[in-house]
């Protein structure tokens, strides 16, 4: 009896690996490093942003003047402007970044880089998606490394669209002229943020099936295909209109500060102290202006004039101090028009300092001494 139980078993087995053989039509996938690659490949993508996070948060604050360090990082909340199209909340957690110590080109920078990993990480989970489902069947291992690769591209979509958020908050109201181009990629970045949600959504439905010995449906792979589809071409309109973000915001910020420059006073002092009094009033414009650290269009635009008639004072009446006042208020008027608020924070402090210190009768003035009266 124990003799037969044994062939029974042993046939049983043979049978058994005969159909496993039998059953599998696709070309065999090494399971194991398909997902080690997917692993590999997600861990690299967010490496990549953190490690362009880090460089720019780097680069700022080597620019600013050693302060002690916060006890917690700065969590900047942002807001879009009126028009803009509201970000998703993103399905993976985004790193902290202070953005509120970046400078606008730099906050430009990095936006573009993120959109780069951002495109790239959606273009390559698409491909995945469909290289896998080309069959119309799909496997566990395959399901997974689906699932990995559609989770980095939620990261990286999660992480330019934080970016974006804050440039709107930190220089939407006055860089105007780079909105339209910023919401047309972040209109494609939406696009692929719900397409790698939905395809997220459905590889966890498949992964369910799978596990519990079910046959998937054709229309469930069939979905998953189109999902992938559209978020690579989401993704692909997001790259080609991301070409011209850069170019766009250096052209904004040249033109802003030339303009700013270039304003005419207004209000020219008539004596020392009517200029002394117009340097005062730029500087209190300036501070209130960057109490927020932000610059709207129309104050700028009350900067740009203070500082106009501050200097038109200080070449009449100033001297030898009034001139290098006057290169302050030039270099303070040009770094907010270009967006550097950290720096015109820390030159702030150096302004004021030498408003105060501005002699009521300047160096390289003559002043005649009282004349006699005659009988």
């Amino acid at each position: 009896m124990k003799t037969r139980s044994i062939l029974i078993c042993l046939s049983c087995l043979l049978v058994l690996f005969a159909l496993m053989g039998c059953s599998s039509a696709k070309p065999t996938v090494d399971a194991e490093a398909t997902i080690n690659a997917a692993v590999q490949a997600t861990t690299v993508a967010q490496a990549n942003a953190q490690a362009t996070v880090d460089f720019m948060v780097k680069q700022t604050l080597a620019a600013q003047p050693t302060q002690p360090p916060a006890a917690t990082p700065t969590v900047v909340k942002t807001t879009a402007p009126a028009g803009a199209t509201a970000t998703k909340v993103p399905a993976t957690p985004v790193p902290s970044v202070t953005y509120v110590t970046m400078t606008e080109e730099e906050l430009a920078a990095l936006i573009d880089q993120a959109v780069k990993e951002a495109t790239a990480a959606t273009t390559s989970a698409s491909t995945t998606t469909a290289t896998y489902a080309a069959d119309g069947t799909l496997t566990t291992q395959e399901v997974q490394a689906m699932i990995l690769a559609a989770s980095a591209a939620q990261s990286e979509i999660a992480q330019a669209e934080s970016a974006i958020q804050a440039y709107y908050d930190l220089y939407g109201a006055m860089a105007t002229e780079t909105l339209a181009t910023l919401q047309a990629i972040e209109q494609d970045l939406n696009s692929m943020a719900t397409s790698m949600n939905s395809m997220a959504q459905s590889l966890a439905q498949i992964s369910t099936t799978l596990s519990q010995g079910l046959t998937l449906a054709t229309s469930t792979i069939t979905q998953l295909q189109t999902y992938a589809t559209q978020a690579s071409q989401a993704a692909a309109a997001a790259q080609n209109k991301a070409k011209n973000w850069t170019p766009t915001v250096q052209k904004e910020i040249n033109t802003r500060a030339t303009t700013a420059l270039n304003t005419k006073p207004t209000n020219i002092p008539t004596d020392l102290k009517g200029t002394l009094t117009s340097v005062n009033s730029y500087v209190d414009t300036v501070k209130s202006a960057l109490g927020d650290s932000k610059i709207s269009k129309t104050e700028l635009q009350s900067i740009s004039l203070a500082g106009a008639n501050a200097t038109a004072g200080l070449s009449k009446f100033g001297g030898t101090e009034g001139q290098a006042l006057t290169n302050s208020i030039n270099n303070m008027t040009k770094q907010i028009a270009r967006g550097e608020m950290p720096k015109a924070k820390s030159s702030l402090s150096g302004l004021e300092v030498s408003a105060r210190s501005m002699p009521s009768i300047p160096s390289g003035i003559n002043v005649q001494p009282p004349q006699p009266r005659k009988p």
